[in-house]
């Protein structure tokens, strides 16, 4: 291929990112060290309403060009100096005409009760499938191989190289339409960049992304406690435990494999609705139902909440929920046996009292337990 057959292009709305402008002259200083593939750079100013306009702008400068490849890349995005290399050496002018790095959307996935929302990273790889109201949309996939090349039906438009026959190619169909937003199956409005790859795919145009190309996204969100007791990893949890069920229902097996696969349980089950220190031998005991679902590391987070505060009766995470706050069944309790030894609660609740009397009570929220309704 001939040298310089690249245009990097990006929008901003005045500002950009430091991590963008860094990355910027990385590249450059990488691309004059090794294969001189950038023959420039086009810049379109824009607001957050006229993105569609801003790289459909882009698209028109970028076929003013001799350039064979346009790489699109948001000013808000990090990269590797090495990352155009990257994507050239897998790019295809027939077979991988459009090829993304591994980019992240933020979802805001609820609310947080505090005007604000609960954000998480969304990977932009996405395949046009039914969804369960029976409308075809691009859905972003849960997951993705690392290191990998991976065909997709779109990606975003954050980093990804373009051939120009793909854009001209639309522009001999649809006009100078690239990026204008389209209705989808359901007559909602798609994004700019979405609407661009249905675009594409009614062209049979095929779209790719490569997991190991990695970039990050600079957003602004919502820092809490539920974020903090994510990120937190706690040592682990050495200290056996027995269990007692409060129900009498037979456990099933997913309760025995989540219980096992969460903390290595090795130990004794109790069906014994009477709280009893006499039953088993561990130092502590886990009180639960047997509709009880463990998530991974609950037990290095009560324990460690256990060897910060000296605490001997740990609440886990589904003992917090609306219905226990409203006086229900207490639901999953961490007692350590020397302390059900002295006090001989009758109950769950007496126990729980007690030691919340005595200030002995501690909620352990990264403690994650969840609840599966009984069949």
């Amino acid at each position: 291929m001939k040298t310089g057959d690249t245009l990097f292009g990006y929008l901003h709305p005045n500002d950009i990112s430091a991590s963008f402008h860094k990355s910027l002259i990385n590249l450059v200083g990488w691309d004059l060290a090794h294969d001189h593939r950038l023959s420039g750079w086009a810049s379109v100013k824009c607001a957050s309403g006229g993105i569609p306009e801003g790289r459909n702008q882009l698209c028109e400068q970028f076929l003013e060009t001799d350039c064979d490849w346009l790489l699109m890349v948001d000013a808000d995005m990090g990269f590797e100096p090495c990352a155009l290399d990257q994507l050239h050496s897998i790019a295809n002018v027939t077979e991988r005409p459009i090829v993304g790095g591994l980019c992240f959307a933020q979802r805001e996935a609820a609310e947080d009760g505090m005007s604000g929302y609960r954000c998480l990273p969304r990977a932009t790889i996405f395949d046009w499938k039914q969804n369960e109201d029976g409308h075809y949309r691009f859905t972003g996939r849960a997951h993705y191989p690392a290191n990998t090349l991976v065909q997709c039906g779109a990606t975003g438009g954050a980093f990804v190289l373009i051939h120009r026959s793909v854009l001209k190619r639309i522009r001999d169909t649809n006009g100078p339409h690239w990026f204008d937003r389209i209705k989808g199956t359901d007559g909602a409005l798609m994004g700019e960049d979405i609407s661009f790859f249905v675009r594409t795919q009614a062209l049979e145009i095929p779209c790719h992304v490569h997991t190991g190309i990695r970039t990050t996204h600079m957003k602004n969100l919502w820092l809490g406690e539920t974020d903090f007791l994510h990120s937190f990893i706690p040592p682990h949890a050495t200290e056996e435990f027995d269990v007692y069920l409060t129900d009498e229902n037979e456990p099933d097996d997913e309760f025995l494999h989540t219980l096992k696969a969460s903390t290595g349980w090795c130990g004794d089950i109790y069906d014994n609705p009477m709280i009893s220190s006499r039953l088993g031998h561990a130092p502590w005991i886990l009180i639960t139902q047997t509709n009880a679902r463990f998530r991974p590391a609950w037990y290095d987070h009560a324990l460690d909440n256990h060897r910060r505060y000296q605490a001997p009766v740990i609440g886990l995470n589904d003992c917090h929920t609306p219905a226990i706050k409203r006086g229900e069944d207490a639901r999953s309790i961490l007692v350590h046996r020397t302390w059900l030894q002295e006090h001989n609660p009758m109950t769950i609740t007496d126990l729980i009292s007690t030691a919340k009397k005595q200030h002995q009570f501690l909620a352990s929220l990264a403690s994650e337990v969840v609840q599966a309704p009984h069949n």
